[in-house]
């Protein structure tokens, strides 16, 4: 019997070494991932945060303002000043300009939805969105997340050219373009919580694409990252239950490659017991620890980002 059951426990073993070693092969005939397609994500995320952080900005910018006033009434006190009584970097400074240096979007960080869990990708143009200097008027914001919006046209269009010559599933290009057209429109009517949803969306296709492709990226750590965004926007709609079922699924996905993923056993170790945070936030319906928790679970997809195969 010991017998039998070691050489049925042999052929497994052959035959699931030459699954892999197929699935290798199949993927290094196709052809290399596009620039356009990390691109064209990268751009996706960073219009996002944007988004995310116009109610912030119009924060600082009241608050700005106010200080503007207040300095514009105290205008004659200084017009009564001497020169030499003014501090030398202040000498050629209007009150506006006085008051636009003290007010730091960093300070103003309000109302976001999934803004935190966004800098947990660590991308530049990101991160320093809060260190930006502030502008004007809103309006300067909503001209430049349009401006992004036309470049994101742009690079599908060059993507959208590399995806018919690989024969891509037609469903999965028009879902993205349906999205993409909706964001359009949402951001034509400033509506911030749609654009966010029809950006994330976006994302998921993105990680559809690259099955076409031969890539580095880990495109269950893609659709990971998409699920967890998913969820804190379903907190915010008071949607606990969808959201708990959409993190639940990212488990079953990590337990079901448990064989790839264990093999880091700190850092696995360190995701499975963030998600099981967010789970707990979600389960108490606190929206507060929902998006403290997602970010951590994040950074720790982004552990796993790319296959070991571009590791070595």
């Amino acid at each position: 019997m010991r017998k039998i059951i070691s050489i049925l426990l042999f052929f497994v073993l052959i035959l699931s070494g030459c699954a892999k070693s197929e699935e290798k092969t199949q993927e290094s005939s196709l052809p290399k991932e596009p620039k356009s397609l990390q691109s064209l994500q990268d751009s996706i995320l960073i219009i996002m945060a944007k988004i995310d952080l116009m109610p912030s900005i119009n924060d600082a910018l009241e608050t700005r303002n106010k200080l503007i006033d207040t300095s514009l009434k105290k205008e004659k006190e200084l017009a009564s000043l001497s020169e030499s009584r003014l501090p030398e970097k202040d000498k050629q400074k209007t009150p506006e300009d006085m008051e636009k240096d003290k007010v730091k979007l960093s300070s103003h960080i309000v109302n976001t939805n999934i803004y935190q869990s966004l800098l947990a990708e660590d991308i530049q143009d990101i991160n320093k969105l809060e260190k930006d200097p502030l502008k004007f008027k809103l309006e300067e914001y909503w001209l430049g997340i349009n401006k992004d919006l036309v470049d994101i046209h742009k690079n599908w269009n060059n993507l959208q050219a590399s995806m018919i010559v690989v024969s891509a599933d037609p469903e999965y290009i028009k879902s993205f373009e349906t999205n993409l057209n909706s964001l359009t429109d949402s951001i034509a009517q400033y509506n911030i919580f749609d654009s966010l949803i029809y950006c994330n969306n976006m994302t998921k296709y993105m990680s559809s694409f690259r099955q076409y492709f031969k890539t580095y990226i880990n495109t269950d750590i893609d659709v990971a990252k998409y699920s967890i965004r998913k969820a804190v926007l379903l907190c915010d709609m008071e949607n606990y239950e969808e959201a708990l079922a959409t993190v639940s699924k990212i488990s079953e996905l990590l337990n079901s490659k448990n064989e790839t993923y264990s093999k880091q056993k700190e850092k696995f170790a360190k995701l499975k017991y963030s998600i099981q945070a967010l789970e707990k936030s979600i389960e108490s319906k606190n929206l507060k620890l929902v998006q403290i928790n997602a970010p951590i679970v994040i950074s720790n997809l982004n552990e796993f980002k790319q296959k070991e195969t571009s590791k070595n």
